[in-house]
């Protein structure tokens, strides 16, 4: 699943980089490294490749926020970032010497890195930077990005809708003889129309009982099932939804369907349906999983709900918080997951309905919309 590139916004840079001095405050923490990435541009509102050369952020809990980049980067930072000081490094300098001489100011205190930071550069920060304690800042980042706020809803938002429409136009577009691989190409195609990036996995008949199976060169035929698990990314968040159906030939979910098939996805839906009765603030995330995975226990297949039950939903396809069997991490007001059971038959098929879901102060909220039919 390819991640798009983030869109750059200023509007509340300023409060994203008060939320992160905060929460480093409430860690006795003195400062944070992040480098490009989707919490870069969580704090900054840019998105910027990460390569080789050395572009970190660093906010001191006390200072102000600058940035070390390449010389010749520096001129397009500055206009994407005009209040942030700039600290450039030629191509004949360590670029690691360069950012040391900042987080130097804070010697002997502790300073969080940002977890997806390449090895070979927190060590090199490590070895510049030797009077430093650096901490692991998963959960400083996580804090931050964790409760959706207005923004980041309406993006999430506008990402489903356009998900929805791109599934539409493609399902009603299904004939016999046309590929996992083609489909996942007109989805593609439909969000590009659209003006947005996405990302699918497309299945058909025993394709459809492997969870995340690769989209092959499979061809539809009549009385296969068709899995399609996708999203559309807008302004840096992304959808993320599955539906199943049966296709005889004449249509998505046309004719009665094969009937173990329909016995399999009302299973599947009455699972969904138990973890969203579970769902609130306070409820532990591993409660929520059992809820659904009761369901299906007791109907048999157990053994075939192979994964967890879902995950946060943000910036990336798969963030925290992650509805899995025995976590007892809590449901939080502004946390948006999803909800995807799954039952699958190995050589048959398989069947996962998705929804994304918001938690709100007193319950939830189902973004994405639920009905028996097969388009939403």
């Amino acid at each position: 699943m390819r991640r798009a590139p983030v869109a750059s916004g200023v509007a509340n840079r300023g409060a994203r980089l008060d939320q992160a001095r905060a929460e480093l405050d409430s860690r006795d923490w003195h400062g944070l490294v992040t480098t490009p990435g989707v919490n870069f541009a969580h704090l900054t509102g840019v998105a910027l490749d990460r390569s080789e050369r050395l572009v970190c952020l660093g906010l001191p809990a006390d200072g102000e926020p600058w940035i070390v980049c390449p010389a010749f980067e520096a001129e397009r930072l500055s206009a994407a970032l005009p209040e942030i000081r700039l600290a450039a490094w030629e191509e004949s300098e360590d670029p690691f010497a360069r950012a040391a001489e900042w987080i130097a100011l804070s010697a002997g205190a502790r300073w969080a890195i940002e977890p997806s930071t390449w090895f070979h550069d927190a060590t090199r920060l490590g070895t510049a930077a030797p009077d430093v304690q650096w901490v692991d800042g998963a959960p400083l980042f996580e804090a931050l990005r964790r409760s959706k706020d207005a923004a980041e809803l309406a993006s999430l938002g506008c990402a489903i809708a356009a998900a929805w429409s791109v599934y539409d136009e493609v399902v009603a577009s299904l004939l016999p003889g046309v590929t996992e691989r083609e489909v996942v190409e007109r989805i593609s195609a439909a969000s590009a129309a659209r003006g947005h990036e996405s990302w699918s996995l497309v299945q058909f008949g025993p394709s459809s009982a492997l969870p995340h199976g690769e989209p092959s060169d499979r061809a539809l035929e009549p009385g296969h099932a068709v899995l399609i698990d996708w999203g559309c990314w807008v302004d840096g968040y992304t959808s993320d939804l599955t539906r199943t159906f049966w296709w005889d030939g004449e249509g998505a979910g046309s004719g009665a369907g094969r009937a173990e098939f329909r016995v399999i996805l009302d299973l599947v839906r009455a699972a969904q349906e138990a973890a969203l009765e579970t769902m609130a603030p306070g409820v532990a995330c591993g409660t929520i999983d059992e809820a659904a995975r009761r369901v299906i226990r007791a109907a048999g297949h157990a053994k075939r709900f192979t994964h967890r039950l879902g995950h946060g939903l943000g910036r990336e396809i798969h963030e925290p918080p992650y509805l899995v069997a025995g976590s007892a991490d809590p449901l939080r007001p502004g946390d948006v997951v999803t909800v995807e059971p799954g039952v699958y038959l190995p050589g048959r098929f398989g069947v996962r309905w998705e929804d994304d879901v918001r938690v709100t102060e007193d319950g939830i909220e189902v973004l994405s919309g639920r009905s028996p039919h097969t388009h939403s």
